[in-house]
């Protein structure tokens, strides 16, 4: 671990790479500064009774972050990378005050500040693109900052998507895309794209940590004469004639809003405590400087705060509400409070009751209910009758349709069930969201002794095609043997003779949604499906 950071300074000294920061404990700043101001985006947002309003803690996060960062690299950093790209006129101007250059935000958030979308059309380009591909300048009164504003669906793409593919082929699609943007674009000058991930999230996922990947992406780079790779302050320095706009639209990049973090019950709760620990805290520190120091002591004031910073980050109210939920769920709970707590206890003060209660209620992660009875289904894509999947078996996570933290969910929940000589497969889509793309293709993925693949085109609302896939062989005559429809729900059935089951005691089944050849979502979301044979499983015997 010791030579990690080292590498990042020699690169960075060599000029290769560009290093910014985050402010210190990772904390969202509009809400330090002001948290009612996340009623702009989102009127309906639930607040807290007390707003929180404390922009010094937002510079003191700032100003941590830039030493740390001297003391770690050896320069100042000139760019911000703002906590979850939450941006606001107050803290951008802080920012400039405390010698920051450049920040990065999505494009959400500059399509809210000009009041422009960015919809793309079926080839990728966005609606206003002249207005995306270039970096901003943000003017408030003296101080300025400029602005550099993600390409949402590439950066998306990156995150979510090519870790599914082959390393080559994601490259090169991403490569491929890039170019075309270039093409479309209609500008006499050339274009900034900015593809911008949050921290280490999308490499876990990739084979290698994404090694492979952005090896051939930086060879297609490379060797493309159009094409050059600049750090942020290169490309800030490179364009030309930069726009300036008088504000920023308060927003993060996580819908343009910030409801995740105070969008919620919990997160109201979570801010409440907060509010009375930062007034415990403050007192305490006018009382000391006033003489009246009662049992708090320097030390304890500086134990204090410390513990107070840790807990303005943003990942405790990450975890509140219903948009995030994790196995640790009630050990964050628990370490904020903690945090909290110790704030009083520092200051020699008795912590308050509220901090010894769980503000997190337990999520249920996926409802999964076993099947009751063999089925009898209507192949047709529609709820045909209140009976027809009673008796299914069913997985049904907890997602919503549309996007989190940059993520679209396109299906809902999955049903299952035998009928005597068919095993059939019900998927329900969050319609709303999947009308948003064209010509989706659904793959229904049934694992026994050998995979087999249903692959269903649809368009328009309806199917157009389908092929069955086994042992990397496209299958004849299709129809013979799976029957398929899509209306309002995708309903497959498969003859029993043809899957391979000789052996067997389970039957794994995934289905995944693509479009324009990439997986864009999976259910369910890490594994398949175990669904167990037998028939004490309301399914077909085990055969030996």
């Amino acid at each position: 671990m010791r030579f990690v950071l080292p590498a990042y300074r020699d690169a960075a000294q060599r000029g290769q790479i560009e290093i910014s920061t985050t402010p210190f404990y990772h904390p969202i700043l509009p809400l330090l500064c002001d948290s009612d101001i996340a009623r702009v985006a989102n009127p309906s947002t639930p607040l807290p009774r007390r707003a929180y309003r404390h922009p010094e803690d937002a510079r003191e996060q700032l100003r941590r972050a830039r030493e740390y960062h001297f003391n770690t690299f050896g320069v100042q950093p000139v760019g911000l990378w703002p906590s979850e790209g939450s941006v606001s006129d107050q803290t951008l101007a802080i920012a400039a005050e405390e010698g920051f250059k450049w920040f990065g935000t999505d494009e959400g958030v500059l399509g809210r500040t000009l009041n422009v979308a960015f919809f793309r059309d079926a080839t990728g380009i966005p609606a206003n693109a002249d207005r995306l591909y270039k970096p901003w300048r943000v003017q408030m009164g003296e101080k300025g900052i400029t602005g550099l504003f993600r390409d949402h669906h590439l950066s998306d793409l990156v995150g979510f998507v090519y870790s599914r593919m082959e390393a080559r082929a994601a490259a090169s699609d991403l490569h491929g895309r890039m170019r075309h943007l270039a093409e479309k674009v209609g500008s006499d000058k050339p274009i900034t794209i900015c593809l911008f991930l949050d921290g280490e999230n999308a490499w876990e996922y990739y084979p290698g940590n994404g090694r492979q990947f952005l090896r051939e992406f930086y060879g297609l780079v490379q060797s493309d004469p159009d094409f050059r790779a600049l750090t942020a302050s290169e490309a800030v320095a490179a364009a030309t004639d930069t726009p300036t706009t008088g504000g920023i639209f308060p927003a993060s990049w996580i819908n343009a809003n910030f409801d995740v973090w105070i969008g919620h019950s919990e997160d109201v709760a979570a801010w409440e405590l907060l509010w009375d620990a930062r007034e415990a805290y403050a007192r305490a520190a006018t009382a000391f400087a006033e003489g009246h120091s009662g049992s708090t002591t320097q030390t304890g004031l500086a134990t204090a705060k410390e513990s107070l910073l840790a807990a303005q980050g943003s990942d405790w109210t990450w975890w509140y509400g219903p948009e995030h939920s994790t196995a640790n769920d009630l050990e964050f709970d628990a370490l904020y409070r903690k945090h909290l707590t110790a704030i009083y206890l520092a200051l020699g003060q008795e912590a308050p009751d509220e901090l010894a209660k769980p503000i997190k209620r337990r999520p249920e992660h996926a409802l999964q209910i076993a099947a009751a009875d063999l089925l009898n289904v209507k192949v047709d894509g529609r709820d045909t009758s209140y009976f027809e999947w009673l008796s299914s078996g069913l997985y049904s996570p907890e997602r919503r349709g549309g996007s989190m933290h940059g993520r679209v969910f396109y299906l809902h929940e999955l049903r299952y069930g035998f009928e005597k000589e068919r095993f059939c497969l019900r998927i329900d889509p969050f319609l709303e969201a999947l009308s948003e793309i064209a010509d989706p293709e659904f793959r229904v993925t049934l694992w026994s002794e050998e995979e087999m693949t249903v692959v269903v085109k649809v368009e328009r609302g309806r199917v157009i095609e389908f092929a069955v896939e086994q042992g990397r062989a496209c299958l004849l005559n299709p129809k013979d043997f799976v029957e398929v429809a899509f209306d309002s729900i995708l309903e497959v059935a498969v003859r029993k003779e043809k899957l391979k089951l000789q052996g067997v005691k389970s039957l794994r089944v995934g289905v995944a949604l693509w479009h324009g050849g990439l997986p864009v979502d999976v259910l369910p979301s890490e594994a398949l499906l175990d669904v167990p044979l037998g028939e004490e499983n309301a399914a077909w015997p085990l055969e030996s």
